[in-house]
């Protein structure tokens, strides 16, 4: 009896250390570098948005704030949601629901003399 309630509690402790260890890396920061084309006002990646509005540039999470679908698509400068019709305007706040939040803003550095910006997931 011991022994079989000592074999569990071992397999307890691996179980949570891999939890633990999944949640660290999970948390841990990416990032992602690519080529930055100073042309474009707007840019669509996977993961992100990149704007640009005058000398201005704002990076944001191209996930909807309302059910998390990915904005891939622009109408007269405003971001549209494709699932529920949500639209964010250029400094990422929403203008038409269901999406009441903000689109997230994600950290960057922008290496002007390699065209290249490094974003931060």
């Amino acid at each position: 009896m011991k022994l079989s309630a000592g074999i569990i509690l071992a397999g307890f402790a691996v179980l949570w250390d891999k939890m633990v260890r999944s949640d660290r890396e999970m948390a841990a920061i990416r990032q992602i570098t690519l080529p930055y084309n100073p042309n474009r006002d707007f840019t669509f990646h996977d993961d992100f948005i990149i704007i640009k509005k005058n000398d201005d540039l704002q990076v944001f999470s191209s996930r909807c704030t309302h059910l998390g679908c990915i904005i891939r698509s622009i109408e007269n400068e405003k971001l549209i949601c494709p699932c529920h019709g949500s639209t964010f305007n250029s400094d990422g706040h929403p203008e038409k629901g269901p999406a009441v939040k903000p689109l997230k803003k994600l950290a960057y550095q922008l290496d002007n003399s390699n065209q290249q910006i490094t974003i931060e997931l």
